[in-house]
This record gives structure tokens, sequence and C-alpha cells, in this order.
């Protein structure tokens, strides 16, 4: 059913329609990752809410969700088995990118933080080498970003 789809950036994410199902747990793993330091802050949830929901377009109900989903309370491994991560090519590297970026949101990409990506990367099979490369492309973008402010 097309209501139950979101239409995205394929460009970036390589996917053109995926359940909405799906952005709602993936934002729930997303805040799992980054409250693994004990807090989402102001610009992590930001991050998640504002940046990522408006470039996949995802729906304010969904948004609700994210915004009172109790993340101390929930089982990482639990959300990832909920959603299939494994039935869309790159996902898992794809949530793990995304993970990497909201924790870092607040300029402090905690060492707990960084724990839980590597759980994460655990249970969705990613491997340590991926998970250099992506957090390596994570501050490559995050130099690109300041160096763009400075230079303009």
């Amino acid at each position: 059913m097309a209501t139950d789809l979101l239409k995205f950036a394929p460009s970036f994410y390589g996917m053109t329609m995926v359940p909405k199902e799906i952005w709602r747990e993936y934002g729930y793993a997303l805040l799992c990752i980054a409250g693994s330091d004990g807090d989402v802050s102001d610009p992590e949830l930001e991050w998640l809410i504002i940046d990522l929901a408006e470039s996949l377009h995802v729906d304010e109900e969904i948004i609700g969700d994210w915004e009172e989903f109790e993340y101390e309370e929930a089982d990482l491994e639990e959300i990832f088995f909920s959603f299939r991560h494994a039935s869309f090519a790159n996902f898992n590297k794809l949530l793990i990118y995304d993970a990497i970026r909201m924790s870092s949101a607040d300029g402090d990409y905690a060492e707990e933080e960084k724990e839980s990506v590597a759980q994460a990367c655990k249970i969705l099979q990613v491997s340590r080498e991926a998970l250099v490369s992506i957090e390596a492309l994570v501050d490559i973008e995050q130099a690109a970003h300041k160096l763009r402010l400075t230079v303009l």
C-alpha cells in the first residue's frame, strides 16, 4: 500500500521506497545509540527530527513517536530484529553511518556512544573495517562542513 511507504532521496540512500514502520524503528535505534551516554542532547535530537526527518520526508506522526520514545528502556537488539534490517542492501551500514552522524551532532562522539555503535555493528554484522571507514567518512564530512563555513 503506497501510504505505508516513504519516498525519499534515492541518490543519497540508494533506495526509493521504504515502509514507514522501518523509519520509525530506524529512529528508535538511532535514539538508543545516541542516548547511550545518558542523554540525547538537543543537537542530536534536532539532527534526527529536523535534518534526517526533513531529508526523508518523515511523517509528523513518526517524528512525534521519536520525540516520545523512551530510549533508556529500549533493547537495541530487539529494535534491530523488529525491522528486519537485512531486507535492504547496505541498510546496516547506513544505520551505522547515521548513528555516528547523530551521536556526533553535539560535537561529542562520546565513548559510550562509540561502544554502542560497536555493539550495533556486531548485531548488524558490520565489520570493524567498515566501521572505521564509516567513522572516517563522517570525520571528513564534518571537516568539509567546517571548511565551507570558514571559506564561504
